[in-house]
């Protein structure tokens, strides 16, 4: 197998020297046991405060599994010192190679840990040959310590949004940074304080005194929350949740006209919900048609349809006047059209007609918020529903980070300098 310097070499551990090397049989997927011992000067590092000390109490040999050599399972064998330190009394000794209460070193652990987010756990439990628990502990310790250890940015947009998980009504609160497509925290409910929470445990004062503008639906306890926490940031309201409010105007036009017109809208109208909720440019072929005989024979569902398509001018405008103007013309334009449900809508967009403006001065991103909630939902899906929050929140933070998008990025995790702190 080599000299005991060769083996050294390879083993790659600053500090340790190989002392033995064993086989368990001639197979070609043998397991390697290597016993290590350290080198040079006789002082322990202290697992509780860091410091040094010379004083060892007892010593117990411990065993990690570590990363394989060809074909071989490695198990690395050490005497861990139980010491006397004169801060924290009676610790056992620090490794560099391993955590504390860790049965695996720290660069096997972040193999796992990369693997998992590419496959099942089961899958890289089975690849590294370890069981499904460890492998979970050990994607559990890579992302802690990644997200740990990034450097914390300073969004200037952040978006606060509800996602419902489950039968009924259990929502969870989602906090995300707009500009970079990341989320920033969970919490269940939504209510004033599950946001107030979010904003004030999950971003430092740094972080929220860089926020400008804050991107949410009308929900009244997500702006009182935005209101007490953040007082100097704008709100701007999300434009899909306005359209949706827009679009359920319609529908109600339609439910009314359905009943009202009799058997012409149930020759003409059935079956064509989904097809009215439809914007117009993106109906093609015999369905624009199907939709020009619904209008033709139903001038008032006509009128509810073109108000609404003609909302999505809403947010061309690049001044705040310029917005009014076309709000107030929207509802000018409603006069004897007998459509109250309409009306209604036109009252609620004035309303709230300081949080559509503000995109002119604020112009964020609103498709993040969305795709955000789409990827917590394929991240549930694919998981079969976590329990664990904690887990969720770190795998949410990874996949939205993206903190691998090259060989270098993936090197840069692998590298064992920097793994080895006593941090």
């Amino acid at each position: 197998m080599g000299s005991r310097r060769d083996c050294t070499w390879i083993l790659g551990l600053p500090g340790f020297r190989v002392l033995t090397m064993e086989s368990d049989g001639d197979a070609a997927d043998s397991r390697l046991t290597i016993r290590l011992e350290r080198r040079g000067l006789r002082r322990y590092v202290c697992s509780g405060c860091g410091g040094r000390t010379g004083r060892v109490r007892s010593t117990r040999d411990r065993t990690w599994d570590d990363v394989p050599w060809a074909s071989h399972p490695v198990t690395l064998v050490d005497p861990q010192r139980r010491v006397r330190c004169r801060r924290c009394g009676i610790r056992t000794e620090r490794l560099e190679f391993a955590d504390p209460k860790a049965r695996v070193t720290r660069r096997l652990r972040q193999q796992i840990g990369l693997d998992c987010q590419s496959m099942p756990t089961s899958h890289a439990a089975v690849r590294h040959g370890v069981s499904w628990s460890k492998a979970r502990r050990a994607e559990r310790a890579c992302l802690a310590e990644w997200d740990r250890t990034r450097p914390r940015k300073r969004p200037r947009h952040i978006g606060l949004d509800e996602i419902q998980r489950g039968k009924g009504q259990r929502f969870w609160t989602v906090l995300s940074d707009i500009v970079h497509g990341e989320v920033i925290g969970l919490r269940h409910d939504r209510s004033e304080a599950a946001a107030t929470a979010l904003l004030t445990e999950e971003l430092t004062g740094r972080q929220r005194a860089a926020i400008t503008a804050a991107c949410t639906d009308m929900h009244r306890p997500y702006l009182n929350a935005v209101a007490t926490v953040l007082p100097h940031a704008e709100i701007v309201f999300d434009k899909f949740h306005v359209l949706q409010h827009a679009s359920a105007a319609l529908d109600d036009v339609r439910r009314q006209e359905f009943f009202r017109a009799g058997a012409v809208m149930r020759e003409h109208g059935r079956g064509k919900r989904w097809l009215l909720l439809r914007r117009w440019k993106t109906v093609r072929g015999s369905k624009r048609v199907e939709l020009q005989t619904l209008f033709a024979a139903n001038r008032r569902l006509f009128k509810a349809y073109v108000l609404r398509e003609q909302l999505d001018r809403l947010w061309t405008y690049t001044t705040r006047p310029g917005v009014l103007n076309f709000v107030l013309g929207w509802i000018r334009a409603l006069r004897w059209q007998r459509l109250p449900e309409m009306e209604r809508l036109g009252d609620f967009l004035f309303c709230h007609i300081e949080g559509i403006a503000a995109y002119c001065d604020h112009p964020v991103r609103f498709g993040v918020v969305e795709s955000i909630n789409t990827t917590i939902k394929a991240v549930l899906r694919r998981a079969r529903g976590m329990r664990d929050e904690q887990m969720l929140l770190l795998k949410l933070k990874w996949t939205t980070a993206h903190p691998i998008r090259s060989a270098r990025d993936l090197a840069r995790f692998l590298s064992p300098q920097g793994l080895y702190s006593n941090r």
